[in-house]
């Protein structure tokens, strides 16, 4: 439990490592040819499970300086292990390459992830000679992967086709198609991307995805990891509530991350952010509020909802099915937080609505060991009348370990209780 007070004179900060594209990267490099070294100067418990994971199917990771040092598969584990903890992308996005190497593959899985979607993936790895004990996890994996043809709806997760894809170059020639619009693609262009800096075709025709004959993996000697967008946009967002100028180093901005879209929403809110050589910069406080649609970027409505708190007038957040099978159900749980600490919001169908005021009051607020909701909540402070009052803080750990440590250094203040 933390307890958050509203300060933050700005500054500048480093943009963390972007979370998706370490685990894009180190599979890739667990499946090279030769050892990669894969840089990234902070990880996180979900970053940790993907390395974990992959040294339970026969990789060697060696920690370093700067990042790690990949030292591929060359035997695969018998039996193989993958153990994700909570993190939903080292589970998704591992069954596919898992079933590839193993022939048998002991699954655990902790939290809320066991409950998560893992269909139509499950069917389609059935159908391509893939056995499960259970079809959620803990389970055993047993039979290879073959290739060929895969085929799924492509409005449940963009996971399964990114843990296809991964797997595709042990296959031989494999096509993943999606039926119907593929959401969070921006994920999936992500994945296309690692695996070309990896050495892998990957032919795209519109949601088809065709990995040809003779792809193979080649290790990269020095290979970095860009700064998270995500995790970046707190800060951006923090500017938004305040009116305080804050500069993010790190953040690409010809990036494929899907979360790189809170640069366009927030300067629609009325912040200004420019690029220079030092970083992205925001300034000014937002005052529009917001239409955002969920889609392509699910991640983004916790800290986005709070800054809805501050701006007067109705926001609206629609298509926000998926956030119902996140860590927690965000949508139930960031209409609970804002009431909680005064403000107003309700939720129709899978749309959130936010009514600003400009304040909260504060007070206390569950995160639902949801590491997302930590960040919202300690943003919320920034516009409290009163301390924010956190339960589950430690959640923060899963993503962003160093989350109140950079919080201090940019002038923030909060305590453990």
């Amino acid at each position: 439990m933390r307890t958050i007070t509203a300060a933050i004179p700005g500054g500048t900060i480093k943009a963390i490592p972007a979370k998706a594209h370490a685990h894009r990267a180190l599979m890739a490099a667990a499946l090279a040819d030769s050892a990669s070294h894969i840089r990234f100067h902070r990880s996180s418990r979900d970053i940790d499970a993907t390395i974990d994971s992959l040294c339970g199917l026969g990789a060697t990771i060696e920690r370093t300086e700067d990042g790690v040092r990949v030292h591929p598969i060359t035997t695969p584990a018998s039996p193989g292990q993958v153990l994700p903890h909570e993190s939903g992308t080292t589970l998704r996005l591992l069954l596919p390459v898992a079933a590839a190497l193993c022939h048998t593959t002991e699954v655990d899985a902790k939290g809320r992830l066991p409950q998560r979607p893992l269909e139509p993936l499950l069917g389609q790895m059935k159908a391509h000679g893939v056995t499960f004990s259970k079809d959620a996890p803990p389970f055993t994996m047993t039979g290879l992967l073959s290739g060929g043809t895969f085929s799924m709806a492509g409005n449940i997760s963009s996971q399964f086709f990114s843990g296809l894809l991964l797997a595709a170059p042990l296959l031989g020639e494999t096509t993943v198609i999606s039926e119907g619009p593929l959401q969070s693609r921006d994920y999936v262009r992500l994945t296309i991307r690692v695996l070309q800096d990896f050495g892998v075709t990957v032919n795209v025709t519109g949601d088809t995805f065709h990995i040809p004959e003779g792809s193979h993996y080649h290790g990269v000697k020095d290979y970095a990891i860009e700064g998270d967008w995500s995790n970046g946009a707190i800060w951006l967002v923090a500017t938004a509530l305040t009116g305080q100028t804050i500069t993010v180093t790190g953040l690409t901005a010809d990036s494929v991350q899907a979360d790189r879209r809170s640069a366009t929403i927030i300067e629609k809110a009325g912040t200004t952010l420019t690029y220079t050589a030092e970083g992205l910069t925001a300034t000014g406080k937002a005052t529009l509020p917001l239409n955002v649609d969920l889609e392509q970027c699910p991640d983004l409505l916790p800290i986005l909802s709070i800054l809805a708190c501050s701006i007067e007038g109705r926001s609206r957040f629609f298509n926000g099915a998926r956030l119902r099978l996140k860590e927690s159900d965000r949508l139930a749980a960031m209409a609970e937080m804002i009431t909680s600490l005064g403000g107003s919001a309700h939720i129709d169908g899978d749309t959130l609505y936010v009514d600003g005021t400009g304040r909260l009051t504060g007070g206390r607020a569950h995160c639902y060991n949801d590491h997302r909701l930590v960040m919202a909540g300690t943003l919320a402070a920034l516009i409290s009348d009163n301390p924010v009052t956190l339960s589950d803080s430690e959640a923060i750990t899963k993503s962003y370990p160093q989350f109140f440590d950079d919080w201090q250094a940019l002038g923030g203040n909060s305590y453990e209780l």
